[in-house]
């Protein structure tokens, strides 16, 4: 029996030791193996802010540092062609605002994919973006204001424009007619420019000539967002 009791307690001992010479991480080595790494951050509140046949992206970039560069993918609604260009990130861009312009790009809805990569080269998870771009087919709707008359208010030229009815009450509300350029014959000679908002509809002109030309054309924004301004075709009046 006492032999029996050795025996055991020899082999309890090896199990023992044979435990005790392991690394730490024997138990959950597989796990972590196994475990998902966290991915790089991804950008944050993307806007796709509309011109004339660019777009310019804006969002906030994640202020995980492991994050160097971006993939920044568009494509537009007429096409299944994907463009892709890796941006930079700079020291200071991080947690703040980043803007990356396109060019070149049709009048159509733009599709935008941003991903972040980390110096690893692990990736975030995409976040997608789409938003209309303008060019002539836009343009080509436009209108000019409708050019009344010249009136005569106590002994002083007035230019009248009919009204916009479209129009907000309050000028403080976001209207696409941005203003009306007009350009005029000067008394003596000469021309002269100058702009009114949509909310004028007469402007009085000191120094209008006797005889001469009007030429006239207005400025659109399609949103509030939008990077460029689109100008209607100018129309000449002879007086």
């Amino acid at each position: 029996m006492r032999k029996i009791f050795i025996l055991i307690g020899s082999v309890v001992a090896a199990l023992v030791l044979s435990q005790c010479g392991k690394p730490k991480d024997y138990y959950s080595a597989d796990f972590l193996n196994e475990a998902e790494q966290a991915k790089p951050g991804k950008v944050d509140s993307l806007q796709i802010l509309p011109g004339r046949n660019r777009g310019l992206l804006k969002f906030i970039v994640a202020p995980d540092r492991r994050v160097n560069k971006l993939r920044v993918s568009y494509s537009s609604s007429l096409s299944a062609d994907v463009t892709t260009s890796m941006v930079d990130i700079a020291a200071n861009e991080y947690g703040n605002y980043k803007e990356v312009l396109i060019n070149n790009l049709p009048e159509a809805t733009l599709l935008v994919r941003i991903t972040s990569y980390d110096t690893k080269g692990d990736s975030s998870n995409i976040v997608t973006g789409a938003g209309f771009i303008y060019g002539d087919r836009y343009i080509s709707s436009l209108y000019n204001r409708i050019f009344q008359n010249i009136t005569t208010v106590n002994g002083v030229k007035q230019l009248n424009f009919q009204n916009e009815s479209a129009k907000p009450r309050d000028s403080t509300i976001f209207y696409t007619l941005q203003q009306t350029i007009i350009t005029y014959s000067k008394l003596g000679g000469g021309t002269s420019t100058i702009e009114i908002s949509p909310f004028v509809n007469a402007v009085k002109i000191t120094d209008l000539a006797a005889t001469g030309s009007i030429t006239h054309y207005s400025r659109f924004k399609p949103t509030a967002q939008t990077i460029d301004i689109f100008e209607s075709t100018p129309v000449t009046v002879n007086f």
